[in-house]
């Protein structure tokens, strides 16, 4: 069976026609697909922003009603309180 120049002109176009609406267009379904994609990820990202914000609110709270939360992390840095004894060892030197 041989196709028609008529026919592989009709059969193009319809292909080319269906190529532009499924890739090109600027509503195709794959920069639709994209977008999702993309909606997608942002979403993630928010909720896990949303966790650590709360996270982070949590530990300010406990930080601004618990003093001994500040001491201990003063300590952690290397600070001291008044009084405190502070004993600073050298390593020596191995050879």
């Amino acid at each position: 069976m041989k196709l028609k120049k008529k026919d592989v002109i009709f059969y193009s176009i319809i292909i080319l026609l269906v190529l532009y609406i499924f890739f090109i267009d600027s509503a195709s379904y794959y920069r639709r697909y994209l977008t999702k994609m993309k909606l997608k990820t942002a979403k993630a990202d928010l909720q896990a922003l949303i966790t650590e914000n709360q996270r982070l609110q949590e530990e300010n709270g406990k930080l601004e009603h618990d003093r001994s939360i500040w001491e201990e992390k003063a300590r952690e840095l290397g600070m001291q309180m008044n009084g405190d004894e502070v004993f600073i060892f050298k390593e020596e030197d191995k050879k």
